[in-house]
């Protein structure tokens, strides 16, 4: 025993092992146990009574996860429909403005010109 296991054992106050099993435990261990199970086929009987609601439910299992990949299949096809009804009138709406529209406005608006300086310039010439 090292002298950290000393002091770990005199830290805790313990000596003994405090994992030891009983003396005579084992004996009588099977005799116990028997004793515990019941004699009566009731136990039995309702094991087999349950089995089969279980091997139903193993049966059914693919059904299930089939019909929620349905439902959110159906789920995202709606929201995606959704989604994709409200961003068409902005596609349309920039789709209108040809390329040199939108490089003008984009140079308008780098170089802080609005509209009333747009106007001076058009009537200056």
């Amino acid at each position: 025993m090292t002298n950290e296991e000393l002091y770990i054992r005199n830290k805790l106050g313990r000596n003994d092992n405090p994992f030891a099993v009983p003396e005579g435990y084992f004996s009588k261990f099977t005799e116990r146990v028997m004793q515990q199970i019941p004699d009566t086929p009731d136990n039995v009987v309702e094991m087999l009574e349950k089995k089969p609601r279980t091997v139903i439910m193993r049966q059914l299992r693919p059904w299930f996860y089939a019909a929620a990949s349905v439902c959110l299949f159906v789920f995202g096809a709606a929201v995606y429909t959704h989604l994709s009804d409200e961003q068409q009138p902005m596609l349309s709406a920039a789709s209108e403005q040809t390329a040199s529209e939108i490089y003008v406005d984009e140079a308008a608006d780098y170089a802080m010109i609005d509209n009333h300086d747009i106007y001076l310039c058009l009537m200056n010439e």
